[in-house]
């Protein structure tokens, strides 16, 4: 196979449209996952013999805390508006949350992308190797450090898997976007 010349601007222009892609592809993983793990523990409480309607008013319950609570990226969100003076109005934490965690994850496209113009065993792996070197740059590692999460040791097991799991399918999906847009510059 034969090398291409490397370009700056053919790999920001892959970066920018695989690290979008990434980013929804992940997000997606980790909606299944949660309605995975959802469907599976309202079956065991069935099996137990709980009653549909306290496991309704049960999920209900965990929602609103949900709606309630703050996740890393919102707080990020929260601070960089606080730098400007500005506040964001409670029915928008949300949306500002996925709006630094699309920026993010298309920065991490951007820089993944770029590097592999000239150093392409960035991509060992099919990207994964990169997707995990992320999750623990990140989620474990400077989430924690910034105060945006409690410390990695507190959580189950179970929460690293899974975000680990969508970190290695956002580098295998920013491989796949990336060189497939490549391809076509």
């Amino acid at each position: 196979m034969v090398r291409r010349r490397p370009s700056l601007a053919k790999g920001l222009i892959a970066g920018v449209a695989a690290g979008i892609a990434a980013t929804l592809v992940m997000d997606q993983f980790q909606n299944l996952l949660a309605a995975g793990k959802k469907k599976y523990e309202k079956e065991q409480k069935l099996a137990d013999g709980e009653s549909p309607w306290q496991i309704a008013h049960e999920e209900a319950q965990i929602e609103l805390a949900a709606e309630h609570s703050e996740g890393s990226t919102e707080k990020v969100a929260r601070k960089l508006a606080e730098l400007t003076g500005n506040a964001i109005p409670d029915d928008q934490k949300k949306a500002a949350g996925q709006a630094v965690h699309y920026t993010f994850g298309t920065l991490m496209g951007l820089l993944y992308s770029a590097t592999a113009e000239w150093l392409p065993e960035i991509t060992t792996g099919g990207g994964a190797a990169f997707g995990t070197l992320l999750f623990l740059g990140a989620d474990e590692v400077a989430v924690p450090a910034f105060q945006l999460s409690g410390s990695p040791v507190d959580m189950p097991m179970e929460g690293h898997l899974q975000y680990w799991a969508a970190h290695v399918v956002y580098g295998a999906t920013l491989e796949l976007s990336r060189s497939i847009v490549r391809r076509l510059l």
